[in-house]
């Protein structure tokens, strides 16, 4: 099999500078380079054109036998389906040549939301033709291809040469373009809708149906049509070599040669009829008790049905008003049938007794057997060797057949198999610890699964499951039985992140279920490593939330220990460490609800052990603010419940002057309850200062406070290697014992600043630095001394005197 040259014969359109003529240099078959490296533009269609669009290739080589055609789409001008025909040249009654198509399919290509990949799409096919016709029907539309083009970056055609001649060689240009296109335009139709039977038409279906048995394992019945496609074949090249020779002889202008050569083809068909046509109806009809007694028959499109009279007959009484065509016809259905009898009697001596003559009264009919027709929908695809590996337990209780069911991409399988388990399950009596392994491991593997309804059919058979078995052994069999939960907890809360919020939300109460029922799992939500995807990672924190409220809360009120640790953990590493800010800000919102709910003094200070001391402070500064709206909304709710009471009892009774006096009063009274804690509430806290640098701005509220922490406060910088937000007075430390990349910094000897070490030489070879003891403390700006210096100092210097502090403010 090697690639076979070709030249472009017809195209309906193209783009300047992305003619088709690209994709004959991109054939290995005209160019040698490797067909992975191709490094040219490839054809693409017009912009906005009418679909179909055609393309038409011819074979230099004349008639090739096509085992395979490669298809190298472009990423995003994509067609959405391509049919594929093969075309022969034929002859017509004043020697005049046509193309004749046939069609041999379609093929749909992937939409490539992500516009990552190019698709090579292989089509496997197995027929003798000199063209090969592509209508592409249409493109998948997206953001990209605003033209609606389709793009075609390489093509490739493997087989053979069937007849190699010098004189074969032609040129499509003896075939011009607009006579090719206007043969497509009128006959392309008849050809392709042609109701009677050739031979090619039927070579390609007895191929297609040995396919088909062949896939099915049906190996006796692709036998048989593979010896019967072989006697096709073999006749159909002889009448091709014939063409071949008429061909070669106009070709070489050698009329008579040609004149005899259609003499000979006409007078072995006229020899044949007339040895056959006086038992034409006999043949006929013993042809028809063979395709009847075999159960088939073949349609006027190619396909292969169960035997139907009707369907059968019709074949043989299409209406044509030329008598002479019609027996070129017959004629034609006689020699088929013919060498199907023939084929049948030499191999299978049993079929003699089907050929029984066919007597001129009343025929009997018999009953027709229509064999069921499968689903392939319900055929689940045979294990692999991983899978049987894996899943060898599960084969063993359940069966290879339920295991490929579940095992299998398809909804009815899935579905089938997941049945199936259901059932399994009720129906087990006995306390079979592999057996609820062995469902569990079905279960785990159908939770996988993106459809919803899948996965919500896998959620109830878990449910099921520990109804009827899980909980009668978890007492006797702790140890084994939690470990298989804790996998199938795992695979669970994945799911708590999908795209999908049916899912979404089946998962995240089913982690929650499952934790109520075996807390000794909830450690698996917290001790996962860092997810650094920003939607994956939101989902886990939202998810811990809703633990954190549901489980840890009520259970911290009599244990503050519990999961303590973890949960801290958990939060650091995305509060520190995590590169989207919105992931650190869903943290530390989980961070102040914890904190809220561990305010003890030892519990909070164990809290604080792992926090930063800047952290701590913003940490206290929510917190209190928190604890203040909550006085607030007290407040405020007490005294409006007392303003509606004042008002209901004085709508119910009579009212006096001094009633009415009373009410005013106590009314005055509650607004001024009101007035007064909202007045010390705006004194003791402004939200529109900074904590650190004492600027006030009105514009400053949560969001703009923490922008102007990280870029703007004075007395604040950003740690030069890990970038965290840190108090200036106390880089020099953070650098020496909790900076994470602190190993990559080295002391200077000489003015005990630390330098990144790719810097570290250059900085002590200058020796500009200024000499600081070990004891002294200098300001990493501008170097003055500040050893003594207390936090007010700190800040006054930073604010005003520092000259070399990068965010100091400017004067106006």
């Amino acid at each position: 099999m090697e690639s076979i040259p070709f030249e472009i014969a017809h195209c309906s359109s193209s783009e300047p500078d992305y003619a088709p003529e690209q994709l004959i240099e991109s054939s290995p078959g005209n160019n040698q380079d490797p067909f992975q490296n191709v490094s040219h533009r490839g054809w693409q269609t017009k912009r906005f054109p009418e679909y179909p669009q055609d393309l038409i290739l011819r074979f230099k080589s004349g008639l090739c036998s096509i085992s395979k055609v490669q298809i190298l789409s472009h990423h995003y001008k994509i067609a959405s389906q391509i049919e594929l025909f093969i075309g022969i040249t034929k002859e017509q009654e004043q020697d005049s040549m046509y193309i004749q198509f046939t069609r041999l399919g379609f093929v749909s290509l992937n939409n490539n939301n992500r516009f990552q990949d190019r698709e090579l799409k292989s089509i496997k096919i197995q027929a003798d033709c000199e063209y090969i016709r592509l209508v592409i029907k249409g493109c998948h539309e997206n953001r990209l291809n605003v033209h609606k083009q389709v793009g075609l970056l390489a093509l490739n055609i493997l087989g053979h040469a069937v007849s190699l001649h010098d004189n074969s060689l032609v040129s499509a240009d003896q075939y011009r373009h607009q006579s090719i296109s206007n043969e497509i335009q009128q006959r392309s139709t008849i050809h392709n809708t042609n109701s009677d039977f050739n031979l090619e038409q039927w070579i390609q279906v007895i191929q297609n149906a040995e396919e088909e048995s062949a896939q099915d394992e049906d190996f006796k019945e692709a036998k048989i049509y593979k010896e019967l496609g072989d006697r096709l074949t073999g006749l159909w090249r002889f009448l091709i070599n014939l063409e071949t020779d008429k061909q070669q002889a106009v070709e070489s202008k050698n009329y008579d040669e040609a004149d005899k050569i259609k003499v000979k083809k006409k007078k072995k068909k006229k020899d044949y009829t007339q040895t056959n046509i006086a038992d034409m109806i006999q043949v006929r009809q013993t042809a028809e008790s063979l395709l009847k007694h075999s159960g088939i028959q073949i349609t006027r499109d190619g396909d292969i049905l169960p035997f139907d009279t009707t369907v059968s007959s019709s074949l043989y009484n299409s209406e044509d008003d030329d008598d002479d065509e019609l027996a070129e016809v017959i004629i034609v259905i006689i020699i088929k049938f013919v060498l199907l009898i023939f084929f049948f009697r030499m191999q299978f001596p049993i079929y003699n007794l089907l050929i029984i003559p066919i007597p001129s009264t009343e025929k009997k009919v018999e009953p027709v057997i229509v064999k069921e027709m499968i689903d392939p929908e319900t055929i689940p695809e045979p294990l692999t060797e991983d899978d049987i590996e894996s899943c060898e337990l599960s084969i063993e209780q359940f069966g290879q057949d339920i295991v490929a069911c579940i095992m299998s991409v398809k909804v009815k399988c899935r579905q089938s198999g997941l049945n199936q388990l259901s059932q399994l399950i009720e129906q087990k009596e006995d306390q079979d610890l592999e057996f609820i392994q062995a469902s569990l491991l079905m279960i785990g593997e159908a939770v996988t699964d993106s459809r919803e309804s899948i996965f919500n059919q896998a959620i109830q058979l878990w449910k099921e499951l520990h109804g009827f078995k899980v909980d009668k052994q978890l007492e006797s069999c702790n140890s084994k039985i939690l470990g298989w939960i804790q996998k199938f907890f795992t695979r669970v809360l994945m799911r708590t992140s999908d795209n999908n919020p049916g899912i979404k939300t089946t998962a995240t109460k089913t982690v929650l279920d499952l934790i109520e029922l075996y807390p000794t799992v909830l450690p698996l939500c917290l001790k996962e490593r860092m997810i650094r995807n920003m939607k994956d990672a939101k989902a886990r924190i939202e998810l811990v939330l809703i633990v954190t409220k549901k489980v840890l809360i009520p259970q911290w009120k009599t244990d503050a220990n519990f999961h303590r640790k973890d949960m801290m953990t958990f939060i650091v590493s995305y509060l520190k460490n995590h590169p989207h800010a919105d992931v650190r800000k869903s943290s530390w919102d989980l961070l102040v609800i914890v904190s809220q709910h561990q305010q003890q003094g030892t519990d909070f200070k164990t809290i604080c052990t792992f926090l930063e001391n800047d952290t701590i402070k913003l940490l206290n500064q929510e917190i209190k603010k928190s604890e203040k709206k909550k006085l607030i909304k007290a407040s405020t709710s007490t005294t409006v419940n007392e303003l509606r009471a004042l008002a209901v009892k004085s709508n119910g009774t009579k009212k006096n002057t001094k009633t009415q006096a009373r009410t005013e009063e106590k009314k005055t009274t509650a607004k001024k309850k009101v007035a007064k804690i909202i007045e010390e509430e705006e004194e003791e806290e402004k939200t529109n200062v900074c904590i650190f640098c004492d600027e006030e701005d009105d514009t400053f509220n949560e969001d703009t406070l923490i922008s102007h922490y990280y870029n703007d406060c004075p007395v604040l910088t950003n740690c030069p290697m890990c970038q965290i937000i840190l108090e200036v007075s106390t880089l020099k430390d953070h650098l020496k014992t909790d900076c994470e990349r602190k190993h990559l910094v080295k002391r200077c000897t000489h003015c005990r600043e630390y330098v990144p070490v790719e810097q570290w030489l250059q900085h002590t070879l200058k020796k500009t630095c200024a000499a600081t003891a070990s004891n002294q403390s200098r300001c990493p700006f501008c170097q003055k001394e500040m050893s003594k210096s207390t936090e007010t100092d700190w800040k006054a210097h930073l604010l005003t005197k520092c000259t070399k502090n990068p965010r100091m403010p400017q004067k106006k």
